[in-house]
């Protein structure tokens, strides 16, 4: 996996943190139920003594924070800068999530069953900022946010999302963004969702519950944009959270970029002894040991093979979310019918 860096500058333009991560970063509705969350755990730990536990706390802020909506102005208090160009957010958008992964959520594949956001669409003429700009804040503060109704759209409906596996890391190279058409890349969302691209999948939500229907296969993110180098301009004090880490931020500017040094996991199986993925890596590091294959190859070889578990991992979760949508549909329709054909008996005198 590429890992990413996250660096935090104050209102001075000097910097005061950098964070790596590896899988996902989040700013508002989902760092704002994990940090109260975090923050319980730290005062009170007894209370956090068994997974399931841990879940139902995450459940109970979740609500708390799906009915105060303490983020419901998120678009007016960030800005989203993706390779230079300034990315619109969502009216109703109450939080920002960043995937360096295709999964989150304990395994959803959040980008591949994502939709486009319509009413997100970038302008024709989308506003291109130099790294000189200093005042970047062109959101009208007075706007209110705009609630809208979801769009229903459930698992089975965006099948046609789910993007084809590549074959090799050339193919992936063929997605990067170019000079020419920078704008239409940015905001074409077409792209696969890839940990070996260097490439950041950012994905707008509209809540806590949002999220649950997500979990569950009853809604569907929001693709804003894909990109190498992004910003993020933080003009209110908001959570952010890291692979799972959340902090309240300050007003600040983050800005994302991959680490030079790209680190490489596999899906290692349970059994130290068995597996494809680990005896694949002992036979690579064999080969190097014994001169057959450089350092170079030796890379280059675990990067892909890597990227190849990676795709076979996401189409597993597609398939398990789909299978599950079809047992509770099954479920429903069961005790619907079995409800009607006992209604008339119930009549009957």
């Amino acid at each position: 996996t590429r890992s990413m860096e996250m660096e935090i500058e104050n209102k001075k333009g000097k910097v005061v943190g950098t964070k790596p991560f590896f899988n996902y970063a989040g700013i508002g509705a989902d760092a704002q139920a994990a940090l109260q969350v975090h923050m319980l755990r730290e005062s009170k730990p007894q209370l956090f003594f068994s997974r399931i536990f841990n879940k139902v706390w995450y459940l109970i802020f979740g609500a708390e924070e799906a009915i105060k909506e303490s983020n419901i102005n998120l678009p007016n208090e960030i800005t989203l800068i993706a390779d230079g160009v300034e990315v619109p957010l969502p009216p109703d958008s109450q939080g920002v999530i960043l995937l360096n992964i295709d999964s989150y959520l304990g395994g959803v594949p959040m980008w591949s069953l994502a939709v486009k956001e319509s009413s997100g669409t970038p302008p024709n003429s989308p506003k291109l900022l130099s790294p000189d700009v200093s005042d970047r804040d062109t959101l009208d503060p007075n706007q209110s946010p705009r609630r809208r109704r979801s769009t229903g759209n459930i698992l089975k409906e965006n099948a046609q999302y789910i993007f084809d596996r590549m074959d090799s890391m050339e193919d992936l190279q063929a997605h990067n963004i170019t000079e020419g058409g920078k704008y239409s890349q940015v905001f074409a969302c077409d792209g696969p969702s890839s940990c070996q691209d260097g490439k950041l999948d950012i994905i707008s939500i509209r809540g806590t519950f949002h999220l649950g229907q997500i979990q569950v296969g009853l809604g569907n993110g929001y693709r804003l944009c894909q990109a190498k180098e992004v910003e993020v301009i933080i003009k209110k004090k908001l959570a952010v959270q890291i692979d799972g880490e959340p902090w309240l931020q300050n007003e600040c500017r983050m800005k994302i970029t991959r680490k030079k040094d790209a680190a490489v996991m596999l899906h290692r199986s349970p059994f130290e002894s068995g597996g494809v993925e680990t005896e694949m890596a002992k036979l690579l590091d064999w080969a190097e040991d014994r001169k057959v294959i450089n350092r170079d190859v030796h890379t280059v070889l675990m990067k892909e093979f890597s990227r190849r578990i990676e795709n076979k991992s996401r189409e597993r979760r597609v398939r398990s979310q789909d299978n599950l949508m079809l047992t509770l549909r099954r479920a429903i329709g069961s005790t619907t019918s079995n409800s009607i054909s006992t209604f008339p008996g119930s009549l009957s005198f």
